[in-house]
């Protein structure tokens, strides 16, 4: 029997992670507004640790082979999709493409608070992402629907996102912050839900992305502000 939440779960961190480089990449360390070095710092220690993420929330694992297995899960799905519009379908096969490069340098993290459901994942990649060109295409395609069928099941799904305006305690940062609702229908199944909000900064020559999702109605939109704010700041004030 396929487990289809979980393979939606999986795909949700590939998502998480193509986000940050679909829009297109350099090598420039001065991209993003960032004049400074890169840090000396070891990438997995310019993470968040558990004990930086809000009060109850707890690191999980996040195995490479799952990253990959949500890889391959998004990339099959896509390939026999429809997408309306149909000119949205170009972007998502960006998406999907750009996560095999994401995931194969950067430092992950996970976390997650049992009690509400709200799960933490933050990205630092060694590269820069073009935000610019990341907010022009959730204009472009604010609602896109995506119809295609797995292992004989038919799936359904409608994403909308809405860019919205960076903390401001990232003034001075090239940073970029959107909101995303996704509905996705097995068959005839109940309709499963996820919200999120995801930040993405180019700051010192690096990428820090953090999604903040829920498989309920709501996130909340302070304590991710709080968790991308501290994330970009370690990145900035490491050594």
């Amino acid at each position: 029997m396929i487990d289809l939440r979980g393979r939606v779960a999986r795909c949700a961190m590939a998502v998480a992670a193509g986000g940050a480089l679909v829009a297109g990449c350099g090598a420039n360390d001065d991209a993003g507004g960032s004049s400074s070095a890169p840090p000396s710092t070891p990438r997995e220690q310019l993470l968040l640790t558990e004990a930086e993420f809000p009060a109850g929330v707890k690191k999980i694992d996040v195995p490479q082979d799952r990253l990959q297995a949500a890889t391959a899960d998004l990339a099959g799905v896509q390939q026999n999709a429809t997408f309306t519009p149909p000119e949205c379908a170009a972007t998502q096969q960006q998406l999907s493409d750009a996560t095999k490069d994401l995931l194969a340098q950067s430092a992950i993290i996970g976390a997650a608070d049992q009690q509400s459901g709200v799960m933490y994942t933050e990205f630092v990649a060694g590269r820069t992402g073009e935000l610019a060109r990341i907010t022009e295409g959730n204009k472009t395609c604010p609602e896109v629907s995506l119809t295609t069928t797995v292992e004989g099941r038919a799936i359904s799904t409608v994403s909308k996102v809405e860019n919205l305006s960076a903390p401001a305690g990232l003034k001075g940062v090239d940073a970029i912050v959107y909101r995303s609702t996704s509905v996705s229908t097995v068959g005839s199944g109940k309709p499963l839900t996820t919200t999120a909000y995801m930040g993405i900064a180019v700051v010192r020559g690096a990428t820090v992305a953090v999604r903040v999702s829920s498989l309920r109605d709501t996130v909340d939109e302070a304590a991710f502000t709080g968790v991308f704010t501290d994330a970009v700041d370690k990145v900035r004030k490491a050594a």
